[in-house]
């Protein structure tokens, strides 16, 4: 993986624990909803927005990986 693909896959996984962290933090019921989202799988739109950029920038990443025979 080359140093700017490491570092765009850093920073999505940064940004979904930073918008978890701030639903638990500055949100009132911040725990109980974190909890129900690991339970159930509905969690606030900040969080959804950035599960699904994690997704992308993965997705984008491993057809590289598999072109370079990542796929041992």
């Amino acid at each position: 993986m080359e140093t700017s693909q490491a570092e765009i896959l850093r920073k999505a996984i940064e940004n979904l624990i930073d918008a978890k962290l701030q639903d638990v933090l500055v949100r009132p019921g911040g725990l109980d909803r974190l909890l129900a989202h690991r339970r159930s799988g509905v969690a606030s739109i900040d969080i959804r927005n950035a599960e699904r950029r994690l997704e992308q920038t993965l997705g984008e990443m491993l057809p590289l990986e598999s072109a370079y025979g990542g796929d041992d």
